[in-house]
This record gives C-alpha cells, structure tokens and sequence, in this order.
C-alpha cells in the first residue's frame, strides 16, 4: 500500500503580502517606540540640569524649542525628500542622527552646546517622522489606517513612557549624561537590528500615478487652480496642526516640572506619574483609531480634545491627593491620544497623489513649529505668573484645534479600506477625504 503523502496548502501571493505588511508594522512601531524613548528623556534631565546649571524655567523652553522649532523647518523639506529618496533611507538617516545630537547633548556643559545638540536631533526627529509615516499608511491599507495609525502612535506612547520612567532611574544610578549615553548604546543597538530585517513595501497605486507624464493625469484645468485645490487642505490641517503641537510639546515637556514644582513630589515620582500618563494614552491611541474607523474622525477629535482640555484644567487648579492626581493623570492621558491617530489618518488621505512624504513633512513640520512657539511662552509664563496659569494656556489651545479640525473636516467622507473582501458601512467611512 503506497505511502499517503500530504503537501501544505500553497500560500497565497494576499497572505505573503500581508505577512510582510505585517511585519513593516511591528517593525515600524518598535523604531517609533525607540525614536520616543530618546526624546522624552529631555523633560527628566532638564529637571537635573537645571539644579547643575542653575537655568530658569525660560532656558528650559528655549532648549525644548531649539529641536521643536529646527524639526518644524526641516520636516517639510525631508518629506520631499521621502518622496523623491524613498523612506527606508532616510529612516535610519534620522534616527542615526537623533542618537549623535543626543549623545553631543551628553557633553555638554554650556546652553549654546545644548541648544546645538537639540538641532541635531530635530533635524533626526524631523527626517524619520514624515518617513515612517507614509510606511505605515502602507503597511496598513489592508486593516484600515486609523488603526494602523493608531498602533504607530502606541509605540510613540510607549517609548516616550518608558523614556521618563527609565531616564529619571538610570539618572539615579549613572547621572544624567551616563544616563543618557546608555540610552544612545541601546539605540544605536536597536537600529542596527532594525535596519537589516524591514522589509520592502510594494508602491501604493497613488504612487505610481504620480510618476506617469503630467499629461497623462493632469486635469485640462489650469496647473495653478489644480495645485491650489491639492494642497489648500494640507495647508489648513497644517496651521490646525500646529495647535496640535504646541498643547502636546508643552505639556510633555514640563509635566514632570509642573509635578515637582505645583504638587510638591519627588523627581521620581514626577518621572513615574508622566510614565502613567503616556501609559494611558495607549489606551486612548487604540480607541481614537478604532474610533476613527467606524465615525466621524472630526467629531471624535472635537469631543477629545474638549475632555481634554477640561481635564487639564482640573490638573492645573484642583486640590488633589496622591490617588486623585493619578486618576485624573490617566484620563489626561486617554483622552490627549485619542485624537491623534485621527490626525494622521487625515494627514494620509488628504495626501496629493505620490506626495504623502511631504504632506507629513508639512503637517508635522507646523505641529513642530507649534510645539517651539508654546514652550518658551509656556516657560515665560511660568516664571512671571505660575505653572497652573501655563497649563491653562496650553488647554485652551488644545480645545482650539478641536474646533478647528471639526469645522474642516466635519462629515467628509474617507478613503479608508476594509480588509479585502469585506464590505465597509458608510459610519465605518466617515471621514475627510
């Protein structure tokens, strides 16, 4: 009697795709997770090097606005660099600078050698963003990119999380430029592992349109009327944006100073109690894609960022013990993310045809420039009033470009796609276009 023989099922070209996509996005998550790990650690230091080098709270600002406002310059610029370049490059271009600019900061003894050090690492933070952007959009576009977006951000939360808590403890044992310089090791670890295993995503179908002859895409209207009605909405979400980015950069930054200095707790449990609240926004990550998916994303940005701005409100002026100050910590956290895989899900679909690279690089680019406008201004009323009156402002901003995303973008539809073979409803749609 012959052997039976049996063969594996033959895998389908859909399922190594989506093997691959699938992997570009786990990848992509963790070099986000890291990128933010390197970043956050700035907050905490400043808190040290503030005691070292005797600096005001507005010299805090200026340091935190020197890469904010050189990554607002610089985003755009690289974004057209992504699409001319391809992403992949300049990923790894950015994050390698990133970890020089932090390792100089490292060094440094003098404010001009810090806010140096801090261009350099917004030029990095500013040539990997609008880069690995796109390729999650990509890696995405068969399970939706609001959720896609919403897992980039995840891996943001995290690292930026685990950036305060890990920083304010090898403080603690190494010092703040030890400190540092172990996190540099780990990074320049982690991204050459990274390098040699991301895999190559096939062009999205926009991409290739955009490389065919003018003449065969152009609309017979003229050039200047068809340009303006590309880029007119990117130029909008962009100022909306940069509300955006200078609630987020404020509050990031002088959360563990408002902690120590307001509520009276120790550097650790101010680098503790920020790690809880960027813990809790991946929660509120998940929920505004999922969120962002099925409604309105304008509607769902507009009732976020008015929780939000209630919340921070409550934080700034309200008597709180050890647990409520946690508690209202978490929700701040919930809610400030929820809007911000909304944001990127807009940003990728109001993309001009081939042009996603620098349409991230503009919008992050004015959600930069935000940022280094906010914490000078933020670090002066600090010093002048109170931290309670700067976390006010910074409230109000984040109500504001809720408003403003809803009166944009309210009702439009999106371009966003299901999972091949299933059918999307018109509330799963919702969304700009």
């Amino acid at each position: 009697m012959p052997a039976s023989t049996t063969s594996s099922p033959p895998v389908s070209s859909d399922a190594l795709a989506r093997a691959t996509a699938n992997r570009a996005r786990n990848l992509l998550v963790g070099a986000h997770a890291l990128e933010h790990v390197l970043s956050s650690s700035l907050p905490v230091l400043l808190i040290f090097i503030r005691q070292e080098l005797d600096l005001s709270f507005t010299d805090m600002g200026i340091i935190i606005a020197a890469g904010s406002l050189t990554g607002g310059l610089v985003q755009f610029p690289a974004g057209l660099l992504v699409d001319f370049l391809g992403a992949r490059s300049l990923m790894l271009v950015g994050f390698g600078l990133a970890l020089g600019g932090s390792f100089l900061f490292s060094t440094a003894a003098t404010l001009p050698v810090m806010l140096l050090a801090r261009v350099v690492i917004g030029i990095g933070n500013a040539t990997f963003h609008p880069a690995s952007f796109p390729e999650m959009a990509k890696a995405a576009r068969h399970s939706g990119v609001g959720m896609g977006m919403a897992l980039h951000n995840v891996g943001g939360s995290l690292g930026m999380s685990l950036g305060y808590g890990l920083t304010a403890l090898l403080a603690g044992w190494f010092g703040w430029r030890g400190s540092l310089r172990v996190l540099c090791v780990a990074g320049a670890l982690l991204i050459a592992a990274f390098a040699f295993v991301y895999p190559r995503l096939p062009a999205d179908e926009d991409d290739e349109l955009a490389k065919k002859p003018a003449a065969a895409t152009a609309s017979s209207r003229p050039a200047r009327e068809l340009l303006g009605k590309q880029w007119l909405p990117v130029v909008s979400l962009a100022a909306a944006a940069a509300l955006s980015g200078a609630f987020g950069n404020a509050l990031q930054s002088f959360l563990p100073a408002f902690l120590t200095t307001t509520r009276g707790v120790s550097v650790a449990v101010a680098g503790a109690f920020s790690t809880i609240t960027l813990l809790a926004g991946t929660v509120g990550s998940i929920g505004g894609g999922r969120a962002g998916d099925r409604y309105d994303r304008s509607l769902v940005v507009l009732i976020a960022t008015a929780v939000t701005a209630a919340l921070v409100l409550a934080l700034a002026w309200t008597p709180l013990g050890a647990a409520g100050l946690v508690v209202l910590l978490v929700l701040v956290g919930v809610f400030r993310s929820i809007p911000r895989p909304c944001l990127n899900a807009i940003t990728s679909e109001i993309a001009p045809r081939g042009k996603s690279g620098s349409t991230f690089g503009l919008v992050f680019g004015a959600m930069s420039l935000g940022g280094s406008l906010a914490s000078p201004a933020v670090g002066y009323i600090a010093d002048r009033w109170s931290m309670p009156m700067a976390f006010s402002l910074v409230a109000s901003l984040f109500l504001v470009h809720g408003l403003v995303i809803r009166r944009l973008y309210a009702g439009k539809p999106s371009r966003s796609v299901g999972a091949p073979g299933t059918a999307v409803t018109p509330s799963q749609t919702a969304g700009p276009a």
